[in-house]
């Protein structure tokens, strides 16, 4: 025994047909059991015709749309702006912002009526030989970065420079400073260049120190504020 398809409607072009069948003179329940259809589906189909003059479903019959337009463009202009989500990110972001709530496969319908598919990472493969892994001839040495910070200072002027002097073992201290830098290295220049001399620095810490402003006094050193 056959079991017949419970289908709850028709579609137009099928409605279409049963109707020029209905008025060639065949029953109701021969087209219903030819189509495999209830015989309410066909009763109501004609009703429906005689009704209106017409096969074709009522508007607003349908399946009511799981979202409005304006939460269409939402899920579009989402997914646009944020390549990266997937489906249910979206269907997340929709329910935040508008209360409404939808399936995944919902959210994709959406995207793909607009072209907008999801990315898949592309796979690869990293191929090795056996024993290469540790093999010294496959291995590069590397330095991680962080691994090391050289301090070095320099002056310059119109006329020339001094030599590049390395900070060693430990921070630039404001001690330091005047014992490293000032002392052996600005006080030496100034006298050099004359009274056109003026120190600029960087205004760090160290440079700025009480002790620093007391050296640069007594050596009658001028600095730029």
């Amino acid at each position: 025994m056959s079991t017949m398809s419970q289908r709850s409607h028709l579609t137009d072009s099928e409605a279409w047909r049963v109707d020029g069948r209905l008025e060639g003179g065949q029953t109701q329940a021969e087209i219903a059991q030819s189509i495999r259809v209830s015989q309410s589906v066909i009763s109501r189909m004609w009703n429906r015709f005689l009704e209106t003059g017409s096969a074709g479903r009522r508007p607003g019959q349908g399946r009511r749309r799981a979202t409005t337009p304006n939460e269409d463009r939402y899920l579009v202009l989402t997914a646009r702006r944020h390549r990266n989500m997937n489906a249910t990110l979206l269907q997340q972001h929709l329910r935040s912002a508008t209360g409404t709530t939808v399936s995944t496969q919902t959210v994709r319908k959406r995207l793909h009526g607009v072209g907008l598919y999801a990315c898949r990472p592309m796979a690869y493969f990293h191929l090795e030989g056996p024993g290469s892994r540790n093999n010294p001839a496959f291995v590069n040495e590397i330095v991680r970065f962080g691994g090391g910070v050289v301090l070095a200072y320099s002056g310059i002027s119109t006329d020339g420079c001094t030599d590049l002097y390395i900070i060693r073992d430990g921070p630039l201290t404001a001690r330091r400073y005047r014992d490293e830098i000032l002392r052996p290295i600005v006080v030496p220049y100034a006298a050099a260049i004359g009274d056109d001399f003026i120190l600029m620095d960087d205004n760090s810490r160290p440079h700025r120190a009480n002790l620093v402003e007391v050296s640069l006094f007594k050596e009658e050193i001028v600095r730029m504020e």
